[in-house]
């Protein structure tokens, strides 16, 4: 999270000092190596699992025919991005690592690999005069994980990556492989956002854009002012999102806008390493954290960045966590966030992570949280090495009580019968699961508690 880019890192450091934080928490103390990873892990280490078969397949064929003769269930991993337990599985996981670099090119529309990591579809796109039409801020994911999670950036009149498929070709459980369009009606609109439930997508066909180039802004506002500032001008810039830290009562506010500049900004400076600092130092002085959070802010200076699109869009974040988000009506995002961030202050809950609020367009993927409805999503983090549950059990009812619809790709307490209210397009989806597995082999246990029969 390239929150602390902007900062004059030398005074933070002495003010952070002389706040009595620092003390015998050296950066070489507290950045100690992690235990060693099991056989599958996501990125935060939250989920893992040591499955029976772990297979690497080197081509479609092979996939095809790995599908086929593979018993029991089948989950698909990518980037191992996802906070939720979506991947985990004692029998078969799968994953789409070689299954990358461009297929082909149609017109504006790129076809990809589904193990192609964004970070290398969007500079292979760049390079032959496109890009994406919107991208997140994290470009590590796979293709295909990114769809089937509905994976996002920020823009009121930008939709999600899965709403910028253009066709896809899936391959089912008893590996026969699917080629499909908007003309395939729902089997299309379900496999565009389909957390894996239907089969592996082994390629998709994304519509993109002229290549384009950005200029990013970043400053700071008290975080009342920042609410009303991206409340006011979240339709007259093409990007705008801020970082709400509830217990500074302090904001990051982040603009991008498309220029004719053609001078390329220096590298961002990497400042991972401070922020795990301030991370742990959070952790274990919880009474530090509101200092913590107002100090930040004070050394972040109004900057600008720009460069080619894929460029602006992502940054380096290497400091885990795990992630609550939920995405609420977009005329209710704000008023949603205040209400989070008033309950955090009163149950002064350790957080030293903000709260990332963007607003996203409507599309028509069945399971999209953006289905028929545009959307703000209030994302919610926690440090990877801290207890999550009391942040999110806090605000979690809250996000609820909004309509807001959870990211499959992130930690949520709903169950099926709740997913059926919140999503229209529920029990379409679910006919075009029964017909393409039915036997329920793409379901581990997670998803058969938000898809299964019983669930």
């Amino acid at each position: 999270m390239a929150l602390l880019d902007s900062i004059d890192r030398r005074s933070f450091l002495k003010a952070l000092a002389s706040a009595g934080a620092t003390g015998a928490l050296t950066p070489q103390a507290l950045l100690a190596e992690t235990e060693k990873a099991p056989a599958w892990q996501n990125w935060s280490g939250s989920q893992s699992a040591n499955p029976a078969n772990l297979i690497f397949a080197t081509s479609e064929e092979q996939l095809r025919q790995l599908l086929r003769d593979s018993s029991g269930t089948i989950r698909p991993f990518g980037g191992s991005h996802s906070f939720s337990a979506v991947v985990p599985s004692d029998n078969t996981l799968v994953s789409l690592e070689a299954l990358a670099g461009l297929r082909g090119q149609d017109g504006n529309v790129f076809t990809y690999g589904g193990g192609t990591r964004l970070a290398m579809a969007s500079a292979q796109a760049n390079g032959m005069g496109y890009s994406f039409r919107n991208e997140p801020d994290i470009n590590l994911q796979s293709l295909a994980g990114a769809i089937a999670t509905s994976t996002h950036g920020t823009g009121t009149s930008l939709q999600s990556l899965s709403g910028q498929v253009e066709r896809l070709r899936l391959i089912l459980p008893d590996g026969e492989a699917l080629n499909l369009t908007r003309d395939d009606g729902d089997n299309f609109l379900a496999a565009c956002c389909s957390i894996g439930a239907l089969g592996v997508v082994s390629e998709i066909g994304f519509r993109h854009e002229p290549a384009y180039r950005l200029k990013e802004r970043t400053w700071t506002l008290p975080l009342q002012e920042a609410m009303d500032f991206v409340e006011q001008e979240k339709d007259n810039v093409r990007h705008i999102e801020f970082f709400a830290f509830p217990l500074g009562e302090q904001a990051i506010v982040k603009t991008m806008e498309i220029t004719d500049d053609p001078e390329d900004s220096s590298e961002r400076e990497d400042s991972n390493d401070l922020l795990e600092l301030v991370c742990k130092v959070a952790m274990r002085a919880g009474w530090l954290t509101p200092t913590l959070q107002k100090l930040v802010t004070l050394f972040v200076e109004d900057s600008t960045y720009t460069g080619p699109a894929h460029k602006v869009f992502a940054n380096r974040r290497t400091v885990r966590f795990n992630e609550m988000e939920y995405t609420v009506p977009a005329e209710d995002g704000i008023a949603c966030l205040q209400e989070v961030c008033e309950t955090i202050r009163k149950q002064d809950i350790n957080v030293f992570f903000p709260i990332e609020f963007r607003y996203v367009a409507a599309d028509d993927s069945l399971l999209s949280m953006y289905h028929d409805r545009p959307g703000a999503s209030l994302s919610i983090h926690q440090y990877f090495e801290q207890d999550y549950q009391p942040l999110f059990s806090a605000v979690e009812p809250i996000l609820r009580r909004y309509g807001g619809r959870p990211h499959w790709g992130k930690l949520h307490t709903l169950g099926q019968r709740e997913l059926r209210d919140l999503y229209p397009a529920f029990d379409r989806f679910q006919a075009v699961r029964r017909e393409l597995d039915p036997q329920g082999r793409m379901l581990n246990e997670h998803l058969t508690t938000l898809f299964g029969e019983t669930g």
